[in-house]
């Protein structure tokens, strides 16, 4: 698939987007809500007042989770940044740990202080740190004449990566930046399908449920590696490939008790009990190692998987099996960046260093660096990712095949508790302790206890 055909076909998927608050196309004056124009004039006669530097370099921290070789792309992202910024800026990176572990200690500075001025954060920690009034909004940076966005600058943000900065929870305000983004794809062992008499991995779940039995049938092999902890967050997606939103798009209710979740539950129950699926602890473990046919996981483990294979086998990555629905979707992953409420002079030395990580030099070293896909459309021009993209194939058939496929689910504070309940819901399913319409019957109470829990 070209890039022009990759590049339209995430146009048009975006563009239908019901989350797509804000198209990317807009101009400079469309980007600052109304609401924010007030606060775009002061911002902005606040950062022509300051100088960075003149008392010596602004030192701010970046709180983030990424390690190994996602944080040496952070690291030299950082260092780039702190060259370009010497005698100005110095930006500290700080790995913290998981994202739980990272908003823990968000939460423990919102009470105790000690934020940091820029942290990692998915939409429900967002949300949270807004219900606190500890972040920025970032709409009279980007409007700002001096240090903002022009419309050439927006108009190349991936327009469904700008859409996640901008969720109607937002109110209409731009509340976070782009850190990377990734999606939910397949990645499948080419010589172990070829074996089973399969040329490509199956398209919707119901030629996956035939062509997993198959597979073992004939290789002696797992079809499916899945995680053996918490699976609610995979289910929901899974879901969704059938038009069914999990979570009311008002988050008035959810919806797990439905036909199409007792039949996505059916099935891995049917999977597992034939060995058609295997649990593990991990996943890319058995799949880079030859020990089962697909793993379905974040395409963020492609730079990781390519290292883990090397020439053991051929293989693939693409979209998900589909539902029923019609309409192609996967899960769109990656967290994002914050700007937390501190001094003048470190909010505009934050902004900046956002404004960098997300612009097309940086993007191309993270997604050469790592699996994430870049942010920006102008990133897969530049000489280092169209080389990476050439040398290793499988992450530009990620991005052609997975990506533009790829949106936010609707973004709530209780998405990670519902994730739990309807996983454990599953587990005791596995477990043989209850039956799956019965299982999908605790998840969808669970769930929306949930809800009303984070209302």
């Amino acid at each position: 698939m070209s890039l022009l055909k990759s590049v339209t076909q995430w146009k048009a998927t975006a563009a239908s987007l019901l989350l797509l608050t804000t198209a990317g196309c807009a101009t400079m004056e469309q980007a600052a809500p109304v609401s924010g124009q007030m606060e775009n004039k002061a911002v902005s006669q606040v950062a022509q007042g300051i100088e960075l530097g003149k008392n010596g370099p602004v030192t701010i921290d970046f709180w983030h989770i990424q390690a190994t070789i996602y944080g040496d792309a952070i690291k030299e992202m950082v260092a780039e940044f702190n060259k370009e910024y010497e005698g100005k800026i110095i930006v500290k990176e700080v790995f913290q740990g998981s994202y739980d572990d990272l908003n823990k200690k968000v939460r423990a500075a919102l009470q105790g202080g000690g934020l940091p001025t820029v942290a990692m954060a998915y939409e429900s920690d967002t949300l949270e740190y807004m219900k606190a009034d500890k972040i920025v909004p970032l709409d009279a940076y980007i409007g700002d004449s001096v240090n903002g966005l022009n419309k050439q600058a927006l108009d190349d943000i991936m327009p469904g990566v700008l859409s996640r900065q901008r969720i109607p929870e937002y109110n209409g305000k731009t509340m976070s930046w782009p850190h990377g983004n990734s999606s939910m794809g397949v990645y499948y062992n080419i010589d172990l399908l070829k074996q089973a008499g399969f040329e490509k991995p199956p398209a919707t779940w119901m030629e996956f449920e035939k062509m997993a039995l198959d597979i073992t049938a004939k290789t002696g092999m797992p079809a499916l590696v899945m995680g053996n902890a918490n699976n609610g967050g995979t289910f929901r997606t899974w879901l969704r490939t059938y038009g069914i939103d999990p979570i009311k798009l008002d988050q008035s209710g959810v919806d797990y008790d439905n036909p199409q979740a007792v039949e996505i539950a059916t099935m891995i129950k049917k999977l597992l009990d034939n060995k058609a699926i295997m649990l593990a602890e991990n996943t890319e473990q058995e799949f880079t190692n030859g020990r089962a046919a697909m793993e379905i996981g974040t395409t963020a483990r492609t730079s990781s998987k390519l290292e883990l294979v090397k020439d053991k086998f051929k293989w693939g990555i693409t979209l998900i099996p589909q539902g029923k629905s019609g309409t192609k979707v996967t899960e769109l992953y990656g967290g994002n960046h914050v700007l937390f409420k501190t001094t003048p002079e470190k909010q505009l030395a934050g902004w900046l260093f956002l404004k960098y990580f997300a612009d097309s030099k940086a993007q191309s070293i993270y997604a050469a660096k790592t699996g994430y896909f870049p942010a920006t459309l102008s990133a897969q021009n530049t000489d280092l990712l169209k080389k990476n993209f050439a040398d290793n194939p499988q992450k530009k058939q990620a991005f052609d095949e997975v990506f533009p496929f790829a949106r936010i689910d609707v973004s709530t504070a209780a998405r990670s508790k519902m994730d739990t309940v309807v996983g454990e819901a599953l587990q005791a399913m596995i477990a043989g302790k209850m039956a799956p319409a019965d299982a999908m019957k605790k998840g969808q109470a669970d769930a929306m206890k949930a809800l009303k829990e984070f209302k």
